[in-house]
């Protein structure tokens, strides 16, 4: 029995968002404003200095869906 493994972008780092990406009103790959169909992705991590940046970040339906394949048990 293999168990299914996803392959999505890695995220970028915390810092690296926009502002909207940042308060998940857009996409965290592309930027575009997410109105419907949004999905949790992940959590996008930093910090500065001793404040923790960690934030839920947000995909939409304008980057695709990940890809689900079957692990290798080679």
């Amino acid at each position: 029995m293999t168990a299914p493994t996803t392959a999505e972008p890695e995220l970028p780092a915390a810092a690296d968002l926009s502002w909207e990406q940042y308060a998940g009103r857009a996409c965290v790959w592309c930027d575009q404003p997410l109105t419907a169909g949004a999905r949790s992705v992940g959590t996008a991590r930093g910090r500065i200095s001793a404040h923790v940046l960690d934030i839920e970040a947000y995909a939409g339906p304008c980057c695709p869906q990940p890809i689900t394949h079957p692990r290798s048990t080679a």
